[in-house]
């Protein structure tokens, strides 16, 4: 089913890419024509038209027509259960370890240098002994 996750349709979860709005859920409502689309952010987004290359496509789909309305697409949101399913994604991980790693300090940066000698020095003593 890898195919069906690059349609673009009413209701496909999307997350922008690029720009200031880098890392944000939205949800495609219509579409205006080979190259733009009209998205909403069921409440934390404003709708408006939003260029398909700055979108990245996800498998999740919200069950509803073309050009339905802001309150139409929070609902269905909410019955699908779009937030617990969206932070389930891989696409939410990245973005939430990367926001997290941009926030640490440099002690931080460097506690986690360590951990990751640490662990790599544990599985070589591991592999060693499955040898």
């Amino acid at each position: 089913m890898q195919g069906l996750r690059d349609i673009v349709q009413p209701g496909r979860v999307c997350y922008i890419n690029y720009g200031e709005d880098y890392g944000k859920m939205v949800v495609i409502a219509d579409i205006v024509d080979a190259n733009t689309v009209l998205v909403d952010g069921a409440g934390n987004f404003p709708r408006v038209t939003y260029p398909l290359k700055r979108l990245n496509l996800t498998k999740l789909r919200l069950p509803i027509l073309r050009g339905a309305r802001t309150g139409t697409i929070v609902k269905a949101a909410k019955t699908f259960e779009l937030d617990s399913k969206w932070k389930a994604t891989k696409a939410f991980g990245k973005m939430d370890r990367f926001n997290k790693r941009r926030s640490l300090t440099d002690f931080d940066r460097f506690k986690v240098m360590v951990q990751r000698s640490q662990r790599s020095y544990q599985a070589r003593i591991l592999a060693k002994k499955m040898k």
